[in-house]
């Protein structure tokens, strides 16, 4: 079980930024680091990692990460988070499965993060035809 530790995440600029997210807290279950590089608590970006092991109706381990990335401006004077881009992954691995088939099922979702026609997709905001 790996402790919660600071992440350096690089941003999508042309000449990546490293951030530094911190740890915010961890429950044993779920985990919530923070780039409080903003100006303003409401502006901090986040990543976030639950996992939870099969329980009642559930047959499956999940694992979700979530990400939120505000945009903070000066508004009349005051910065102020002005919007905000998110996004959510949840993983769901049989209590059965292999580690191959997990480690197999992270590189396709890294692998396809990665990938310049996904990347051109997301970025562009142009679905396939």
């Amino acid at each position: 079980m790996p402790a919660i530790a600071a992440l350096t995440i690089n941003d999508g600029a042309t000449t990546p930024v490293a951030h530094t997210f911190s740890p915010v807290s961890t429950t044993g279950s779920k985990a919530i680091w923070a780039d409080r590089s903003p100006s303003i608590p409401s502006g901090y970006r986040t990543i976030s990692q639950e996992v939870l092991d099969p329980a009642g109706a559930r047959t499956v381990y999940r694992v979700t990460w979530g990400f939120k990335n505000p945009t903070v401006a000066s508004v009349s004077g005051s910065d102020t988070v002005v919007r905000f881009a998110s996004a959510k992954l949840e993983l769901n691995f049989h209590a059965e499965s292999t580690l191959q088939e997990r480690k197999d099922t992270l590189a396709y979702i890294s692998n396809t993060l990665s990938n310049a026609t996904m990347k051109t997709s997301v970025e562009n905001l142009e679905p396939f035809y």
